[in-house]
């Protein structure tokens, strides 16, 4: 058998090997399927089953009761057609029997009705006890030595009513003496039923002791009883002219109380109720405290004596060892005037205050390695602020921004950091033995060389040559679009021709080769040919020139490269 005859078999071999694998694969998957349909097939057959029986099982459950009712009834029926054949008698014995058991039997129609109906009848006897039970109305009925005193709504009241009767009583000598214990329960409200409030209760309470009482209005700040009166009127005339005569600065708004007075009329102790005059005299006191400062950023002795109203004597006399400029956060003591119902007042305002600029450092070509300067000087932005601040008693409590407005953004100041490196072999004598001292405005644009001819010169010259080997490395003097680059015929040789965002163009000429391309946009020290001496040239060099709307300058004017120096210094020594 030849080597070809061997492959084919083995090969047919593989193959028939393949195909019985592929059938054996596919079989077992149509089984495993076929599998799966049997097992879900039998497990719904089982569930109908289930259901089928359930049904068929409440279905003689509900029926159970007629069927025997129909049986019972035909068995009657026979028996009463068979005595009617045996006699009168026993024709009405059997038809009593059968009229007693068809309503009165075991499963006659009382007894089935009965069954029926007496769940319907207990789940509606419970539905309108729960409809009665919710409609009645509920309270907590208080007795108090004995007797009940009414009827509040929530034991929250009886608490509120305890508490405003210690308060009253405080005035009392004999403060024990009124038992504050009750008997609290539920009941419910009829109609002749009324409930009170927690100063009706208050008032029954108090009742009950033997104080002299009398009616009278308590007055309460912030919810604490701090005495009676008979006319609060009075008190309330007192304490409203005096917020509409309070001094304030500026223009102010909600001036008011700091705490809530509250007037209620009801049984207090004799003993507490004081004359206007008295009373007056008491809310509208004031007291003096000395307090600790804590001095802020442009708080001076003479600021911070008029903020509390103080005299500079009185002011040195409790800080003895304070200069007259005070240091941020450094302390010292005050006297503050705390009355005794502090008045506070909001005023608005308008400040302006400044928003600090960023610094970033970055690497620029602009300027020559080693030079650091501001290329963007950094200016602080300005922001509106509508503010309002509460004063108490005349002093600034609080401050809140309602609003505020950026008027001037801050401006970034950017520091470059220099990074382009291309410089004269010798800076000090590169320009005939003396170092160029232009605006530098523009780069020295070769990898080294040396001005070997000046603009104009004896024979009408448009820039500066700047002679260097042959291939050495040409830059952009100043970024901005190359406008031309490749072969001029007028004498140039190789060229490349840059427009600069300043309006000024530079020119290199007589390159051996051009890099840059034309349209392309290039930076300052982007490379963009090589030194040569094609076109009119005799020698290796890179003509420059500077043209302002066609007109050329001396590019000496724009070069500076005496800040070159000690960078040629440092960069040699690093070579060294």
């Amino acid at each position: 058998m030849s080597v070809f005859d061997k492959a084919a078999s083995g090969a047919t071999s593989l193959f028939v090997h393949a195909a019985n694998c592929t059938f054996k694969f596919i079989a077992a998957i149509l089984l495993a399927v076929i599998k799966v349909l049997k097992f879900i097939a039998v497990e719904l057959w089982d569930m109908i089953k289930s259901l089928g029986s359930g049904i068929l099982w409440l279905w003689k459950e509900l029926t159970e009761s007629f069927r025997s009712r129909v049986k019972l009834s035909n068995e009657l029926t026979r028996k009463v057609r068979k005595a009617k054949k045996e006699g009168q008698k026993e024709y009405i014995t059997a038809l009593v029997t059968f009229i007693g058991s068809f309503f009165f039997g075991e499963n006659g129609v009382v007894y089935t009705a009965f069954n029926y109906t007496l769940p319907i009848l207990c789940i509606a006897f419970l539905v309108g006890v729960v409809r009665f039970g919710s409609g009645l109305e509920y309270g907590i009925a208080v007795e108090y030595n004995g007797h009940e005193i009414g009827i509040i709504s929530a034991e929250s009241d009886f608490d509120s009513a305890a508490r405003d009767v210690k308060q009253r009583v405080s005035y009392s000598k004999n403060e024990e003496a009124l038992d504050m214990s009750a008997k609290l329960s539920l009941r419910v409200i009829s109609d002749d039923d009324k409930f009170i409030t927690a100063g009706q209760l208050a008032d029954k309470m108090i009742e009950a002791s033997d104080e002299d009482l009398t009616e009278a209005y308590g007055i309460y700040i912030d919810g604490t009883f701090t005495g009676a009166v008979n006319n609060k009127k009075a008190i309330e005339d007192a304490l409203e002219d005096k917020l509409l005569n309070y001094d304030v600065k500026g223009i102010v708004r909600d001036v008011s109380y700091v705490n809530k007075i509250e007037y209620t009329k009801g049984i207090y102790l004799r003993n507490s109720v004081k004359s206007e005059e008295e009373t007056i005299e008491k809310l509208t006191s004031k007291k003096e405290r000395q307090r600790v400062y804590v001095a802020q950023a442009g708080d001076n002795v003479v600021t911070v004596a008029q903020k509390y109203g103080m005299t500079l004597e009185k002011f040195n006399e409790l800080n003895p060892d304070v200069n007259t400029t005070l240091k941020d956060g450094q302390m010292i003591n005050v006297i503050q005037t705390e009355s005794f119902l502090p008045i506070q007042y909001i005023r608005e305002m308008d400040t302006l205050s400044f928003l600090d600029y960023e610094t970033i450092e970055v690497e620029t070509s602009a300027l020559n390695v080693g030079v650091v300067s501001t290329l963007t000087k950094g200016e602080r932005g300005e922001k509106e602020s509508k503010i309002e601040i509460t004063y108490i008693d005349g002093i600034e409590s609080s401050r809140k921004i309602i609003s505020n407005n950026i008027t001037k953004n801050p401006v970034m100041e950017v520091i470059g950091y220099g990074t382009y490196s291309a410089m004269p072999d010798d800076p000090d004598t590169c320009f005939f033995g003396q170092p160029m001292t232009g605006t530098g405005q523009m780069g020295w644009p070769v990898d080294g060389g040396w001005v070997s001819d000046t603009f104009i010169s004896d024979r009408n010259h448009k820039g500066i040559d700047i002679a260097a080997p042959e291939g050495t490395e040409i830059y952009a003097a100043e970024e901005g679009e190359v406008v031309s680059a490749g072969w001029n015929s007028g004498g140039y040789g190789n060229v490349v021709m840059i427009e600069h965002p300043d309006g000024y163009a530079t020119v290199y000429g007589h390159m051996i080769s051009v890099y840059a391309v034309e349209g392309e946009y290039v930076q300052k020290g982007q490379l963009i040919g090589f030194v040569g001496n094609t076109g009119n040239s005799f020698g290796d060099h890179c003509h420059f020139e500077v043209r302002y709307q066609g007109i050329c300058y001396d590019p000496a004017s724009f070069l500076n490269t005496e800040n070159m120096t000690e960078e040629k210094k440092e960069r040699d020594k690093n070579k060294e």
